[in-house]
C-alpha cells in the first residue's frame, strides 16, 4: 500500500524524485550535454538566460512538481494559522542559513550542517540529557546560536559575504507559497467553490499584472526584489489545485478501501506516457500535434480509469482540465516558459504532476520493498535535509577525506556520459545517506 494513517507515501516518493532532479540538475556536467538535459531557457554551452526561448524540459518540471507535493501535503498536516506563520518563518530562515553556512573551508560547512540539527530536528517528545527533560525551545535557541557562530566564522575568517541577497531562491519562494497557499486552504476548508473563486481571482491578477509588466518592474527594483517578486503569486495557480488533490487523497484514505491508492498498470502507463509526450511536444513546439494526441490520450485515460480505477476520476478531471488548458493557450505571451513564469506553464505542469502521482501510486503499491522505491520515499520524508545534504554534507565530507579527488578522476576528459553517470550515482548516494537518518527517525522540519 502507498498510504498510511500518518502519510501518503506515494507523495513522499514523488517528492524524493523531484529532489533527485533538483540535485542532479545542479551537479551534472554543464555545457556539454544535449539542451534538453538543462533548463530550456539556459541552453548550453554558456547557460546564459534567454527568455525568448519557449518550451520546457524535464528539468523545468522538477520545481512545479515539488510545489504540487507541498500543496497536496497541506491538508494532511492540518495547519493552524499560528503554525502556518511559524513554518513560514522557519522556511524563510532556512533559505538564508543553508547558503550562509556554506564555506570555502569544508570543515566550516560541516559544522554548519551539524548546527542545523538542534534548530530543525523534529522531537517527538521532550528530549532528555542525563535523564533530565529539556524544553525544545532550548535546543532551538542553541541551534540559532550555533548557526550564528558558524556564519560569523565564515564571514570573519573566510571572507564570505553577508547580504540579504544571499539566499536560496527555491526555498525562499517555497516559504511564501506555503504561507499564501496554506492560508487559502485554511480559510476555504470545505468551501471548494470559494477556493475556486480565489483561484480565478489569482488568474485574473496574473493576467492583469503580466499585461502591466509588474514582474519586470518589481525585479528591477533592488530594494524590493531581494524579498518579493509578483511572480510568487503566479505559482499559486499551481499550488491551489494541489491542495484540492490533497483533500481528495485524504477523503480516499479515510474510506478505508484496500485499493484506495492502487491504480491499474494501464492507467499508470498512460499517465506517464502523456507526461513524457507533453514534455517532448512542448520542447519541440508541436502545438497542433500536441493538442490532438494529448486529447486522444486524455480520453483513453478517462476510459481506463472509469473501468479499472474510478477512485482517480476526480483528480484526473482536474488534471485533464489543467493539461488541456495549458496546451490550448501555449502560444499566448510567447509560449510556455518557466522564466518569466507563464500561465500555461503553471497549468500544464500542475496537471502533469497529478498524472505523475498516479505513476508514483502504481510504483509504490507494486514495488513497495524495492531498493530505489525506498531511497526516494525515505528521502522525500526528509526534504529539507535532502535538499542541502549534497552541498553541505556529502561533498564537504568528500573534500576533507580527499574522496573528492577520486570523484574528479571518475570523469575522464571528454567522456560526458560517464560524467553524467557519476553525478547520478552521487545523488543516489546522497539520498541513501539521508535515508539512514530517516530510518533512525531523525527528521528536519520547518
Amino acid at each position: 500500500m502507498t498510504a498510511s494513517k500518518q502519510r501518503y507515501l506515494s507523495l513522499d516518493f514523488l517528492r524524493g524524485l523531484t529532489i533527485f532532479g533538483m540535485t542532479l540538475s545542479a551537479i551534472e556536467p554543464s555545457g556539454v550535454l544535449p539542451a534538453w538535459m538543462y533548463h530550456i531557457q539556459n541552453p548550453p554551452p554558456t547557460h546564459d538566460l534567454d527568455m525568448g526561448i519557449p518550451g520546457i524540459g524535464w528539468v523545468d518540471l522538477v520545481f512545479p512538481i515539488f510545489i504540487f507535493c507541498m500543496g497536496a501535503a497541506i491538508p494532511f498536516a492540518k495547519p493552524t494559522v499560528k503554525g502556518i506563520f511559524g513554518r513560514f518563518g522557519m522556511l524563510w530562515l532556512f533559505s538564508y542559513v543553508y547558503v550562509l553556512i556554506n564555506s570555502s573551508n569544508p570543515w566550516v560547512t560541516l559544522a554548519g550542517f551539524a548546527s542545523l540539527f538542534p534548530l530543525y530536528m523534529v522531537f517527538k517528545s521532550p528530549p532528555r540529557i542525563a535523564c533530565r527533560e529539556i524544553p525544545v525551545w532550548v535546543f532551538r535557541v542553541a541551534g540559532l546560536l550555533l548557526v550564528g557562530g558558524v556564519i560569523a566564522v565564515n564571514h570573519i575568517f573566510f571572507d564570505e559575504v553577508l547580504s540579504v541577497q544571499r539566499r536560496g531562491i527555491i526555498i525562499f519562494l517555497l516559504a511564501f507559497l506555503y504561507l499564501f497557499g496554506s492560508l487559502i486552504w485554511y480559510y476555504t476548508q470545505g468551501k471548494l467553490r470559494t477556493r475556486a473563486f480565489v483561484w480565478l481571482g489569482i488568474l485574473a491578477f496574473t493576467i492583469i499584472t503580466q499585461q502591466l509588466n509588474w514582474p519586470t518592474i518589481t525585479y528591477a527594483n533592488p530594494s524590493i526584489r531581494w524579498w518579493f517578486n509578483v511572480e510568487y503569486f503566479y505559482f499559486l495557480l499551481l499550488l491551489i489545485p494541489s491542495t484540492y488533490v490533497g483533500d481528495l487523497l485524504k477523503q480516499r484514505l479515510s474510506s478505508g478501501a484496500e485499493d484506495a491508492a492502487r491504480p491499474s498498470g494501464m492507467l499508470a502507463l498512460l499517465s506517464g506516457g502523456l507526461v513524457v509526450w507533453m514534455t517532448y511536444a512542448f520542447y519541440m513546439q508541436l502545438y497542433w500535434l500536441n493538442l490532438a494526441l494529448s486529447g486522444v490520450l486524455v480520453m483513453v485515460i478517462f476510459a481506463v480509469a472509469r473501468r479499472y480505477s474510478p477512485q482517480y476520476l476526480p483528480m484526473l478531471a482536474v488534471a485533464a482540465f489543467l493539461v488541456v488548458a495549458g496546451e490550448v493557450i501555449e502560444p499566448y505571451g510567447g509560449g510556455i516558459k518557466k522564466v518569466p513564469c507563464t500561465i500555461q506553464y503553471c497549468f500544464a505542469t500542475a496537471g502533469m504532476a497529478m498524472l505523475l502521482l498516479v505513476v508514483s501510486d502504481y510504483i509504490c503499491s507494486r514495488f513497495p520493498a524495492a531498493f530505489f522505491t525506498g531511497i526516494f520515499e525515505k528521502a522525500g520524508k526528509n526534504p529539507l535535509m535532502c535538499y542541502i545534504a549534497y552541498g553541505c554534507f556529502v561533498f564537504p565530507l568528500m573534500k576533507v577525506t580527499y574522496a573528492s579527488e577520486l570523484y574528479r578522476l571518475a570523469y575522464p576528459q571528454g567522456m560526458h556520459l560517464v560524467g553524467l553517470l557519476r553525478s547520478v550515482i552521487m545523488v543516489l548516494f546522497t539520498m541513501w545517506v539521508v535515508g539512514l537518518f530517516t530510518r533512525k527517525k531523525i527528521f528536519w522540519k520547518a
